[in-house]
């Protein structure tokens, strides 16, 4: 399921996808939303089990527990 948040430093959307299980770099939703021009998204955030912050081109997988940070500069 997609959750975008607004990025007001860059005018842009920011698409959050909170996934389960292993498969968490499968989203299909997320990949056609970050590859529209019209959204002009510049980062994307997939929340999952994994330990590990990795990143994929425009795309960041963080564990579940690290929401916490998300915007916190405001």
């Amino acid at each position: 399921m997609l959750y975008p948040i607004d990025d007001y430093d860059s005018l842009s959307a920011v698409p959050i996808e909170v996934k389960s299980g292993k498969d968490y770099t499968v989203h299909s939703a997320l990949n056609t939303f970050v590859k529209n021009e019209d959204y002009h998204v510049k980062k994307a955030y997939v929340l999952s089990n994994t330990r590990e912050i990795t990143t994929n081109g425009k795309i960041t997988y963080l564990p579940v527990y690290d929401v916490m940070f998300l915007g916190g500069d405001r």
